[in-house]
């Protein structure tokens, strides 16, 4: 076997570390010499390609150590303590770091993806609160199983690529590693959503060659301009928006692939602050801009360090293109954020680098990783996670204070966040909000920029609804540490409510009703003595009533006694009848499913496929044939529920209604709207609901309850 070498630039390091680099490659690659990786390759390709990724990072020689031995305790003989013995107890605790989050316990048959996704979390935040080299080891480590996901069976590459959508890329984003995340999106997004992905990729590729020359005047153009209004050599480049991005674009502007401004975007790279502003200033003066896509990430960055100057503008023919402004170092950083090469330089030239303890103590920009290194085990796993990935994943937003004091949430955050943000005290005591000096609901979701005032009351007094749309953690763990405070009585009796209001969704109306072996399986998986400390866990906010019932009725989500209905779905393909012709969609109708269709033989071209009712449709009947569009049943049964909405009549109300349950997925039968007899405003919204189980209609229940106007929601 030819002998595998490392390649990185060892002008970096001295003699000393250049020599332990090489003894900790010599020392992988025996370790692993009997070893095949799933493509036939020598299993060390895989570790030397991750200490080559970490090199071109700038990471420091124990990075690099750490990247070539990471994989050695976990498959074969070798131990921690001997990894330490050859290179020391920094880069030891790196691959101990790392072994532990690739040893984690299989998911049993009866265990949940998403637990086992939560605890992988868990086990990286811990290791990087450590040392925080072990985050950009285990990312380098995902790029490279990504780039080689294909030779594994569909099932595995298909859970690797979920996984790595879900929480690598989400973290390389709040690592500021923009090519990073983009880079593993994509990899992911073909073995995630392979039709999804075939589909698209045929689209953005002919979108794009039809944009190359447009890109290519437009810089010509914009670098005559710039200089002209005396910015000095601007670097300009465009850039297609990988395809991940897009696909996630297309879902908000209904699959409309014309509504994405910047699948091609230009970015203007300028010498310094100063120049940014006065680049956007000479493109505003020639482009009109889009107002509100405007965004200055330069005076407000985003957590994670990426500052620019963002714009959206209308060129000379009309199209709508965005422009990215700024320095190299935001370049750089956007690029590559945490493992930026300025950064590490930064880094070794502190003292603690030249003790040789480079990464004793976490980064200010890894300040969230400590904080969320512990999670409350009793919210449940679905609530766990939902809860830290939104404090480590979600899309920021910048709220005021009415004094002007500037404060970042999570997206969808509400006015209950905002006053825990301030101070508990203020959260405790929050009586109402003003968004922009409009009175607003509690549960309101602010927006970037909003400015938001609370309006308090004397004593403290939260709501337990508030648990239900709370987005932070602090704000989640404040509540229920005070219902936590209160009396045990109290907490029992709201319990109760809580907990039965859950089960009249299952047909069961009182606690003592659910089967006994359940209750006591429930109780012993949380660690609880008597249904009562249930019934208080319930009430202080410790346990959601949801999970409570996930646990006590895990058999009863698909009762027998409601009807079920399969849904049918169209693959995109047109059958034509007795002919193994070629087909085309015309273009003057562009037919699409379920509207009928019917296909004219067209001399030399095939069939063209025209919508039935098409005023284009040639007069020549002879020449019809009979089209239809190949459908497929969903293999899974959904349940069909009738729910009953009491609501007050206004504008939207029913927009309101429609679009809280299109959001989730869901699919609605039929629906009814009624002023109610004898009432002054009121409404009454009959519908028939597709779920998947009863957990999901339970979900969705309480969040059509939370609707602004809705009294009551009922099933029928």
């Amino acid at each position: 076997m030819n002998k595998l070498v490392i390649h990185y630039d060892n002008s970096r390091f001295t003699k000393a570390q250049n020599e332990q680099i090489i003894h900790a490659h010599d020392y992988a690659e025996h370790a692993h010499h009997e070893q095949r990786r799933a493509s036939g390759e020598p299993y060390f390709v895989h570790p030397l390609a991750v200490a080559e990724t970490v090199a071109e990072w700038g990471l420091d020689a124990e990075a690099i150590m750490a990247a070539l031995l990471h994989d050695v305790v976990e498959d074969t003989d070798t131990t921690v303590a001997e990894i330490e013995a050859e290179f020391g107890k920094t880069v030891a605790e790196m691959v101990d770091g790392l072994t532990k989050l690739s040893a984690l316990p299989k998911p049993a048959a009866e265990s949940s993806r998403l637990e086992l996704s939560n605890e992988n979390l868990r086990k990286l935040l811990l290791a990087t609160a450590k040392d925080y080299r072990v985050i950009l080891i285990k990312l380098a480590d995902r790029l490279h199983n990504l780039r080689t996901l294909g030779f594994l069976p569909p099932s595995k590459r298909q859970r690797i690529a979920l996984e790595s959508l879900a929480v690598y890329a989400p973290l390389a984003d709040r690592l500021g590693m923009g090519q990073l995340k983009s880079d593993l999106e994509d990899l992911a997004f073909r073995y995630a959503y392979p039709e999804e992905y075939a589909a698209l990729l045929p689209l953005v590729t002919k979108s794009t060659k039809q944009s190359e020359r447009y890109v290519t005047v437009l810089k010509h153009n914009l670098v005559e301009l710039l200089e002209a209004g005396g910015v000095k050599a601007p670097q300009i480049e465009g850039r297609r928006k990988h395809l991940y991005s897009i696909y996630k674009k297309l879902a908000k502007v209904d699959g409309d692939l014309s509504k994405v401004y910047d699948l091609i975007a230009i970015r203007i790279i300028v010498a310094d602050v100063a120049a940014c502003y006065q680049a956007l200033g000479v493109i505003h003066q020639r482009y009109k801009p889009l107002i509100y896509r405007i965004k200055d990430y330069i005076a407000v960055p985003k957590p994670n360090g990426y500052q620019s100057l963002h714009t959206t503008v209308f060129v000379e023919d009309g199209r709508i293109t965005e422009i990215q402004i700024r320095t190299p170092e935001m370049h750089a950083e956007a690029e590559r954020g945490l493992a930026a090469h300025f950064f590490y330089d930064a880094q070794k030239s502190s003292a603690a680098y030249k003790a040789g303890h480079s990464a004793d103590r976490l980064p200010d920009r890894l300040d969230w990783v400590s904080k969320l290194t512990t999670f409350d085990e009793m919210g449940g796993a679905e609530e766990t996670e939902a809860s830290s990935r939104l404090e480590l994943f979600a899309d920021r937003i910048f709220v005021f204070s009415p004094k002007g004091d500037l404060y970042e949430l999570p997206e969808h955050s509400t006015p209950v966040d905002f006053a825990f943000a301030i101070h508990s005290d203020i959260g405790l005591r929050a009586l109402g909000a003003k968004v922009n000096g409009k009175l607003v609901t509690l549960d309101s979701e602010l927006e970037n920029r909003d400015v938001v005032e609370i309006q308090t009351r004397k004593e403290p007094s939260p709501n337990r609804d508030w648990l239900g749309f709370v987005k932070t953690a602090a704000a989640r763990n404040k509540i229920r540490s005070w219902f936590r405070a209160m009396s045990r009585d109290a907490n029992v009796a709201t319990g109760r409510s809580e907990l039965e209001n859950e089960l009249k969704v299952f047909g069961i109306k009182r606690v003592e009703a659910v089967p006994a072996r359940q209750m006591k399986a429930t109780l012993e998986g949380l660690g609880l003595r008597e249904p009562d400390d249930l019934l208080a866990a319930i009430g202080d906010g410790s346990i959601a009533a949801s999970n409570a019932v996930r646990r006590l009725l895990p058999d009863s989500s698909r009762p027998a006694s409601m009807p079920v209905i399969k849904r049918v779905q169209a693959t995109g393909k047109v059958l034509v009848e007795g002919s193994n012709l070629p087909y085309t969609l015309a273009p003057c109708c562009e037919a699409v499913f379920p509207q009928r269709i019917v296909g004219y033989v067209t001399r030399g071209k095939g069939v063209t496929i025209h919508r039935l009712t098409c005023p284009n449709l040639p007069l020549d009947s002879e020449r019809y044939v009979i089209a239809r569009w190949e459908t497929l049943v969903d293999d899974v049964e959904w349940l069909v529920c009738r729910l009953q909405l009491s609501a007050a009549n206004r504008v939207g109300s029913l927009s309101d209604i429609t679009g809280f349950i299109s959001r989730r997925g869901l699919n609605i039968g039929s629906i009814k709207s009624e002023i109610k007899s004898g009432s002054e405003g009121d409404s009454e919204v009959s519908f028939v609901l597709e779920v998947p189980d009863l957990f999901v209609l339970s979900e969705v229940m309480h969040g059509l309850g939370r609707l602004r106007g809705v009294t009551s929601v009922r099933r029928v």
